[in-house]
């Protein structure tokens, strides 16, 4: 069984939903707006918006996550417009859609290759972001990994459900890519399983990713170092960009 598989029964023990992040997007789009949630994951963003009103629609490229998505909207009794897809491609998967608010959190971004593939993204949102709708992309904070040689993240651990998500950075600096290793250690009876996975991220620095906003066409940027709307330091766990079309 391949690890995003194993990852996606337990994606929400992992991952749990924090209604201050929700809060933090709903505050800043109108009620009944439209929403594209890019790298949704199992939707759980996606169902509390829609559950406060919004038309909502969710892109991922795992189709066991949006399995997952679909069966909890249709659970809640919720309409929500999830596909399968690789957000490089959005353009195709929502041809003639567009939206008030576009997010993409969960330092989903990074996991395309290139400041190119990044900049490539963000003008497809862009074309699909309704005049004054805005962006929202939250990220590690690259600075603070890259210059205070950060190597590791703290371990998710949940013992009554007998999980962990063991997190580590390894920085190549001739490919100029921070690896990301993690393993998920399943605890079943007396048996531990453990499930490991690598995969490059693109280190995106706050400047670089304020660059390509701004060339492209976004405004009325706006730096946050939590979704608590703590400021921006390099200190801060989190990038977390709001921009405005």
């Amino acid at each position: 069984m391949g690890f995003y598989e194993e990852l996606s029964k337990y994606y929400d023990i992992v991952f749990p939903t924090s209604m201050m992040t929700v809060k933090f997007i709903s505050d800043r789009v109108k009620k009944h707006s439209k929403i594209l949630d890019i790298a949704c994951g199992t939707g759980n963003y996606s169902i509390e918006l829609s559950k406060l009103g919004y038309k909502v629609d969710g892109v991922d490229l795992d189709d066991e996550m949006i399995n997952n998505a679909l069966n909890k909207a249709n659970e809640n009794n919720l309409k929500i417009n999830f596909k399968a897809g690789d957000m490089r491609d959005i353009h195709n998967i929502l041809k003639d859609e567009s939206y008030d608010m576009v997010f993409c959190i969960g330092n989903s971004l990074v996991h395309l290759q290139s400041l190119k593939e990044i900049e490539e993204l963000i003008k497809n949102i862009y074309q699909i972001t309704r005049e004054n709708g805005k962006i929202i992309i939250q990220i590690v904070n690259y600075d603070r990994i890259l210059d205070f040689n950060i190597d590791y993240l703290p371990t998710i651990s949940d013992k009554d459900k007998g999980i962990e998500f063991i997190r580590k950075y390894d920085y190549d600096d001739k490919d100029k890519k921070v690896y990301f290793n993690t393993e998920l250690v399943v605890k079943r009876d007396e048996r531990k399983e453990s499930y490991t996975n690598s995969i490059p991220l693109f280190p995106l620095r706050v400047s670089e990713l304020e660059d390509i906003l701004k060339n492209i066409g976004f405004k009325r940027i706006e730096l946050y170092g939590s979704f608590k709307e703590d400021k921006y330091t390099k200190d801060s766990f989190h990038t977390i960009v709001v921009a405005e079309k």
